[in-house]
C-alpha cells in the first residue's frame, strides 16, 4: 500500500502487468507453451485462467490458499512483506525475486515445489511491519485490513484513523460514557426449537420382510398401540413356528409327567422315571415361556399370542404399532418397499410441548441455572413468543466454539413452534450486578458481528467487539467488550463504518 510521505502518483497499466504475472522470463514462457499446448481440456477447466496455475494452488485468487500468519495486500495481489509497492524497504536486493507470482524465487512453491514445507517455516512474521499511512502497525489498521475483525474476540479491536483531528468533529461524531445501573441481569442467547425428546418416538419393524399395508400418514394424530403399518416377515413366520412347536412339546412332557405319575403312585415305575419326566417338562416349559417372549418382543400383542395358541395359523404378518400418543410428523414408508430393522417408518412426537435448544458462551455460564424462566422470541413470527423454564444445563465446554448446551421446556398448546425454528432466548437471572448500557445507535454490525466505536485521540478511534445482552427502549446491555470508563461514539457511528470498510469498496490505499 501506498504510504503518506511517498510520492502518490497514478501509476500507468503497464506497470500492473510487468509487476504480475505477465511478466516472465524467456525460458519459463517456453517452458509454460509447451505444457499448456499438452494439457487435455478437462486439465484446462481445472486451471486459473488469470494466472495460468493449477486452481488448487493458485493462492493469488483463492484466499483459502494463502498462510493465514500473513496479511495480504488487496491493491497489488499479494502478500504485505512481499508487497515493495507498499513496504520498499523491507526488498532484499541479493534475493532472486520471482515476477510471475511476487515472491523470493526460494520461497515460491508454485514455480519450485519442493520448497512448499519449507516455504511456511520461512514465511517471516507480518504483525512487524507498519501502516506509515495511518502512523499504525499494520496488524492493528482497520483501514488497511477491515477483514481482520471477524476473527476479534470481545474487547479487543482495530484501529481507524482520521486524516486530521478536526475530522470527526467537521462530521458530527459525538462521544460519551455508558451508563451503569444495577439490578437483575439478562442476557440473551440463539436458541433453536425442537421435539420434545422424552415425547419422540422413531418407529420402525422389529423385524424384517416386505411393506404390505400402511395405514396411517404424516400429520395424523394416534394413540399408543395404535397399528400403523404391516410387515410381511418371513422371520416371524418362523418364530410362531417354533412358538407353536414349544407349546406342541410342552403338553407331550406334561403328559408323560401326568402318567408317571399315576405310575409311581401304583408302584409300577420306578421313582427315577419320574423325576426325569418332571425335568423334562420343565424344560419344555421354559422353552415355550421363551418361545411366547420372543413374539412378544417382536410387537405381537397378548391377544395375537392367545389367538395363536387357540389354533390360529401362524402368519407371517407383523404389526407396526405406535409406542405413545402423537402425532406423526415423517414418514418414510412405502407399500411394497424391502424394510430392515431398525430403519424408521414413521416418527411420532407429541406437539403441546416442545424442547428450546440454548447455546451458553462460556463467559456467561455463571447466569445459566436450571429453575430459570426463558422468554424465547422469532425474528420471523414477531408475534410469537414462548415462555418456559430451563431443565437441564450442559457439564462440559464444546473446545471449538466455547459454548455450553442448556435446555429449556416450553407450553406449544396452539402448535406455533415448529421443530427447527431459530430464535433469541432471554434468561433474567435473579442475581443482581452491575449492566452497562450504551445507545442502540452506537451499536454497528460488521459481519453481522457488533461492535462499538471507541475514542482513543483526538484522530484516532477503535473499532472494538462488544457482546450484546437485552434491550430496554432505546438502549442495549453490553455483557462483555466495555467498561464505564470507555468513551465510545453514540452518533454518526456510521461514519466510522464507512471510513473502514471503504477498502472492500474498492478505495484501498492505492487510491489515496
Amino acid at each position: 500500500m501506498l504510504r503518506s510521505g511517498l510520492v502518490r502518483k497514478s501509476v500507468p497499466l503497464v506497470l500492473f502487468v510487468a509487476w504480475g504475472c505477465g511478466n516472465q522470463t524467456p525460458d519459463r514462457v517456453v517452458a509454460q507453451t509447451a505444457t499448456t499446448s499438452a494439457r487435455t481440456g478437462a486439465e484446462q477447466s481445472n486451471r486459473c485462467a488469470r494466472h495460468d496455475l493449477p486452481a488448487t494452488t493458485c493462492f493469488i485468487c483463492d484466499s483459502g490458499l494463502r498462510d493465514p500468519g500473513r496479511l495480504w495486500c488487496a491493491g497489488h495481489d499479494r502478500y504485505e512483506d512481499r508487497c515493495f509497492l507498499c513496504h520498499p524497504e523491507l526488498e532484499d536486493p541479493e534475493r532472486l525475486w520471482c515476477s510471475e507470482h511476487s515472491l523470493y524465487e526460494d520461497e515460491c512453491f508454485l514455480c519450485h515445489p519442493e520448497l512448499r514445507a519449507a516455504a511456511t517455516e520461512k514465511a517471516p512474521v507480518a504483525d512487524g511491519l507498519y501502516c506509515v499511512e495511518h502512523d499504525l502497525p499494520e496488524s492493528e489498521c482497520g483501514i488497511c485490513h477491515p477483514d481482520l475483525a471477524a476473527a476479534l474476540e470481545p474487547g479487543s479491536g482495530l484501529k481507524i484513523r482520521f486524516e486530521s483531528a478536526r475530522s470527526a468533529t467537521l462530521a458530527g461524531v459525538e462521544t460519551a460514557t455508558p451508563s451503569v445501573a444495577a439490578g437483575p441481569s439478562s442476557s440473551t442467547f440463539l436458541t433453536r426449537v425442537t421435539w420434545d425428546q422424552n415425547s419422540y418416538a422413531r418407529v420402525s419393524a422389529l423385524a424384517g420382510g416386505v411393506l404390505r399395508v400402511i395405514v396411517a400418514d404424516v400429520g395424523q394424530s394416534v394413540s399408543r398401540g395404535d397399528r400403523l403399518a404391516t410387515v410381511s416377515s418371513p422371520e416371524i413366520a418362523e418364530i410362531k413356528g417354533t412358538y407353536l412347536a414349544a407349546r406342541a412339546d410342552e403338553k407331550l412332557k406334561l403328559a408323560v409327567l401326568t402318567r408317571e405319575q399315576g405310575l409311581v403312585a401304583k408302584r409300577i415305575s420306578p421313582q427315577q422315571d419320574l423325576d426325569k419326566a418332571r425335568a423334562e417338562f420343565e424344560v419344555a416349559n421354559n422353552q415355550a415361556a421363551a418361545a411366547r417372549q420372543i413374539l412378544l418382543d417382536h410387537g405381537i400383542g397378548e391377544g395375537a399370542v392367545r389367538q395363536l395358541e387357540n389354533g390360529g395359523p401362524p402368519s407371517s404378518d407383523l404389526d407396526v404399532l405406535a409406542p405413545l400418543s402423537g402425532t406423526i410428523v415423517d414418514r418414510d414408508a412405502v407399500v411394497g418397499e424391502s424394510v430392515e430393522p431398525g430403519h424408521p417408518l414413521f416418527r411420532v412426537a407429541r406437539l403441546d410441548t416442545m424442547w428450546l435448544d440454548l447455546s451458553i458462551p462460556e463467559r456467561d455460564v455463571s447466569q445459566v441455572a436450571t429453575g430459570l424462566e426463558v422468554v424465547a422470541t422469532f425474528d420471523h413470527h414477531p408475534d410469537l413468543e414462548a415462555r418456559g423454564r430451563i431443565t437441564w444445563v450442559g457439564s462440559s465446554i464444546d473446545p471449538e466454539t466455547r459454548m455450553i448446551k442448556a435446555r429449556a421446556e416450553v407450553a406449544n398448546p396452539d402448535r406455533h413452534l415448529r421443530h427447527g425454528m431459530f430464535g433469541r432466548a432471554r434468561i433474567d437471572s435473579p442475581r443482581a450486578r452491575e449492566t452497562i448500557w450504551i445507545p442502540g445507535d452506537a451499536v454497528q454490525y460488521v459481519d453481522e458481528q457488533p461492535f462499538v466505536f471507541a475514542r482513543l485521540a483526538d484522530d484516532l478511534f477503535e473499532l472494538r467487539k462488544v457482546s450484546i445482552g437485552g434491550a430496554a427502549g432505546d438502549r442495549v446491555a453490553v455483557t462483555a467488550g466495555l467498561t464505564p470508563t470507555d468513551e465510545i461514539v453514540v452518533t454518526h457511528s456510521f461514519t466510522l463504518k464507512s471510513e473502514l470498510l471503504k477498502s472492500r469498496l474498492g478505495a484501498g490505499c492505492v487510491d489515496h
